[in-house]
């Protein structure tokens, strides 16, 4: 009953004062990226970094024309056929850029922004609108048609990207068209009655809360904190996430209505306005849901959600989408600004060394939509097709999304906190910032995360007396630091602090614990355990790959694919003894012919009153070997269903998985050298064969098969904790 009393309580105010905020109770950030603060990555993570850069977002505009055409002729019959999330594109790729900006090594890519935000605000009508909807559909919810339309949450990612796209560049023109945007939202929802949620689609269309806070702090016009406090009210409609009361009486993240990945936006807008108010029931409800996923929904990966939401299970097998681990890793960012918790940098490396490398090609050029546990790298184009569009061959929600992944690198690596600095990234780099007006330099030369020693050179243009903090890692159980050769004590899952007066050609030597460790798995993956060395998830790959084709027919949905016409085929070549055809049941689905190895074996129909409950199909007893598995549609059905259509979300073969032993995997194994990625581990299974692991984020090349939770013998789960968030166990030495 307390916490329904506070969230009343704030309805009261803003009910009595027409605004539940005060501007003079402004928080700080317990520590955030200074304002000189610049940043040279060298090694793997550069590698990808500047490959996406060159390879994918300096051609994006030029090769997808319509990100800004849509703009142009929204007004113009007959309507493009847009998606209802199209008008996020050009907000999505710009802040992707931006955030890239801090690691790029190319000269253009800043050009390139510019020309970029100049074409957008050309675009923008007279009353603020920029969208790609015509008149009569801005900010109803519904497009021409009927169909709906995010269009709230379009312009919220257009004004994030402008918003930092002016912090960074000083650009006035990005300033003044996020606020026309927010004089629009303003116009129609603030104080009218009309509420953001009565344009549907809330979970997307409210992340505009956050947007209005941070230009309300650019700007000072307090009518945008009063809609942003609007807002959150209207978090409690019926067709919302009712996040701050949820948060407030501890739901966890997947009980509450929406627990979409897009909502993780909104939980932002909650630290935003905490910075601005000081309000602490917005700190609670946005720290507890950050632990909440932690426990319960980041993947072994550091990826979060399982087919685009919560379910309370890292151990569910779904579709990890990219946008869903970019708006988890955005999160992450602001719970170490508000923290300082050295846990939550762990997190962010996590999530940064494994999930963020696998979900890029290593040429840049193409990202996924599904970066699984266990599974294959296809490319977004492929996966999620149905959002391709005249114009826009190569764009889709993650697309434009996945850069950020590694731009906000610059956000977390090195941090100001009070008078001294906090280094939360190591690898090949060099920071260069200032302390009260002095240059400092401080790079790293080091292996990591391929080896856990770190020399650090830190230079100051004159001598200087502040406080560094190291982060030691949790999971590094025997870690030691010296300062000039003397060394100082350390403690996992905290920071190491020197306050010292500093020199030009101090050394600062880190040794790291890169022992291996294991989480063992539990419920899909009981039984089976995943693999670490340092702060990089393993993975075994298929040494054998299985091959996937279908046919043209085929409709893709990003978490299954389906056709209905008769002939359409797929044909999933694999190496094992026996296979499974997962999908779902769906009211209005028909019959395929399954074929293995070219003789028939069945007609399975798909049919079922409920739709989208999960479907599959076995065959065992196959005999070793390669075979090959054909379904062939029939556009045939039984008399309850109301259509034809097959669907597959994917094929699972029975792989010749090695079964590693605790035992086995305590004694040292020192990492192979690798062309690329970050390394490889040789052992032997319990058998007695040789088994290679690679480091995950380079694995599934070619879409090839792999697996990060592999069959294991000994191992024990642990249950989480915040002192031990990975679950992870030394191996015992022997």
């Amino acid at each position: 009953m307390i916490r329904i009393t506070q969230v009343a309580r704030l309805l009261l105010l803003a009910l009595l004062s027409g605004t539940a905020h005060s501007a003079e109770s402004k928080i700080e950030p317990v520590c955030e990226r200074g304002p000189d603060t610049r940043i040279s990555l060298s090694g793997p993570v550069n590698d990808y970094a500047q490959a996406v850069i060159d390879n994918w977002l300096m051609r994006v505009p030029r090769d997808n024309p319509a990100i800004l055409e849509m703009f142009d002729d929204r007004d113009v019959k007959p309507y493009r056929d847009l998606l209802p999330w199209s008008g996020e594109f050009a907000g999505k790729y710009l802040t992707s850029l931006v955030e890239v900006l801090p690691i790029s090594e190319s000269d253009q890519l800043e050009s390139l922004g510019a020309d970029f935000v100049s074409q957008l605000v050309a675009k923008q009508a007279k009353d603020g609108y920029l969208g790609p909807f015509p008149k009569l559909s801005r900010l109803t919810g519904t497009n021409a048609s009927g169909g709906k339309t995010w269009d709230a949450w379009g312009h919220y990612h257009v004004m994030l990207g402008l918003l930092e796209w002016y912090d960074y560049s000083g650009d006035e023109s990005a300033l003044n068209c996020a606020s026309r945007i927010g004089d629009l939202f303003c116009d129609k929802f603030l104080k009218t009655g009309k509420k953001i949620s009565s344009i549907g689609s809330a979970e997307m269309n409210q992340a505009v809360v956050h947007s209005l806070a941070i230009l309300y702090q650019r700007t000072g016009e307090t009518k945008y904190l009063d809609l942003a406090e609007e807002i959150v009210l209207d978090f409690s409609a019926p067709n919302a996430g009712n996040y701050l009361q949820a948060g407030l009486e501890g739901l966890e993240f997947y009980q509450i209505p929406k627990p979409r990945w897009e909502s993780l936006h909104s939980l932002i807008g909650l630290a935003e306005l905490y910075w601005i108010t000081g309000n602490p029931d917005y700190r609670e409800a946005f720290e507890h849901f950050w632990w909440s996923i932690v426990k319960l929904d980041r993947h072994n990966n550091g990826g979060f959600s399982s087919g685009e939401k919560a379910h309370g299970n890292p151990y569910h097998p779904g579709p990890i989408e990219t946008c869903c681990t970019i708006a988890w890793m955005a999160m992450s960012t602001e719970m170490l600004k508000m923290t300082g918790d050295p846990l939550v940098a762990d997190e962010l490396e996590l999530s940064t060394l494994n999930q963020a490398i696998a979900l890029h090609s290593p040429s840049g050029n193409w990202s996924t939509y599904n970066t699984p546990m266990d599974g294959q790298r296809i490319p977004s184009t492929v996966d999620i097709a149905f959002q391709i569009r005249p114009g826009s061959k190569e764009l889709n929600c993650c697309s434009v999304n996945a850069a950020r992944s590694l731009g906000m690198i610059a956000n977390w690596a090195l941090l100001h906190q009070e008078n001294g600095l906090v280094l939360n990234w190591y690898g090949p780099s060099r920071f260069e910032d200032k302390l009260r007006n002095i240059p400092i330099s401080l790079e790293q030369f080091t292996n990591y995360p391929t080896e856990g020693e770190i020399d650090i050179e830190l230079t100051p243009a004159q001598p200087i007396e502040f406080e560094l903090k190291l982060r030691i890692p949790h999971w590094s159980t025997n870690s030691k630091v010296t300062v000039n050769g003397k060394e100082i004590a350390v403690k996992p899952g905290t920071y190491a602090s020197i306050q010292r007066e500093w020199k030009a050609g101090d050394k600062i030597n880190i040794q790291l614990d890169m022992s291996l460790r294991y989480w063992a798995g539990e419920k899909e993956y009981a039984g089976k355990m995943s693999i670490y060395r340092g702060p990089l998830l393993l993975a075994y790959e298929e040494p054998f790959p299985s091959s996937l084709e279908f046919s043209e027919d085929w409709n893709a949905h990003g978490h299954f694919r389906s056709t209905n016409k008769a002939g359409a085929w797929v044909t999933y070549i694999f190496e094992g003894d026996n296979v499974e055809w997962h999908g779902f049941f769906f009211a209005d689905a028909g019959k395929a012919r399954v074929l293995i190895d070219d003789e028939e074996v069945e007609i399975v129909d798909q049919y079922g009153p409920i739709s989208e409950v999960p479907f599959v199909w076995k065959r065992e007893g196959l005999g070793s070997g390669r075979h090959e598995l054909r379904l062939e549609v029939l556009a045939e059905k039984n008399a309850k269903s109301s259509n034809t259509w097959s669907n597959v979300r994917e094929f699972k073969a029975a792989a010749n998985l090695p079964k590693l032993s605790v035992k086995q995997l305590a004694r040292k194994q020192p990492p192979n050298p690798v062309e690329s990625g970050f390394l490889s581990i040789s052992t032997k299974d319990t058998k007695g064969r040789d088994v290679q692991l690679r480091d995950y984020g380079s694995v599934g090349q070619g879409s090839v098969m792999y697996y990060s939770w592999i069959p294991t013998e000994g191992a024990e789960a642990i249950p989480f904790s915040r002192s031990n968030p990975s679950r992870t166990s030394r191996f015992a030495t022997p």
